[in-house]
């Protein structure tokens, strides 16, 4: 969610036992990246396999590339990626509210948007592109 114009700065909401949680806590900072069609079976095996099981990147096809003002990689075929740096932590019971300003931000721009959407008789992961 946006919090800030100016400074642009955004939100989201992190389960506490989340790898992620405990990555972007320790580091405090991170990319964001806007998924695509194109991409969508790599972020299946993400989602399928713990980050203790595999390493990830090396079973996936994805292209990455080094970010310009943080220590983290780019997903080259994503259709955004934002660079972020942690400003502020909100405790919010089993979750914690990550607060980030937006450093940069690339756009593929003859990409589109892959959206993770929730089919609530089964709870299956359905995608859909737009």
């Amino acid at each position: 969610m946006k919090c800030s114009k100016k400074p642009y700065m955004y939100a989201v909401s992190l389960w506490k036992e989340w790898n992620t949680h405990k990555l972007i806590s320790e580091s405090k900072e991170f990319v964001v990246s806007v998924p695509n069609k194109d991409i969508e079976k790599d972020l299946i095996l993400f989602w399928e396999n713990h980050w203790n099981e595999i390493d990830k990147f090396k079973k996936s096809n994805l292209k990455t590339k080094k970010a310009k003002f943080i220590d983290c990689l780019l997903l080259e075929d994503a259709t955004i990626n934002f660079e972020c740096k942690l400003v502020k932590e909100v405790d919010a019971w089993d979750h914690i509210l990550f607060i980030w300003e937006i450093l940069a931000s690339y756009i593929n721009e003859d990409k589109k948007v892959l959206f993770n959407m929730w089919r609530k008789e089964n709870w299956d992961r359905v995608f859909r592109e737009f």
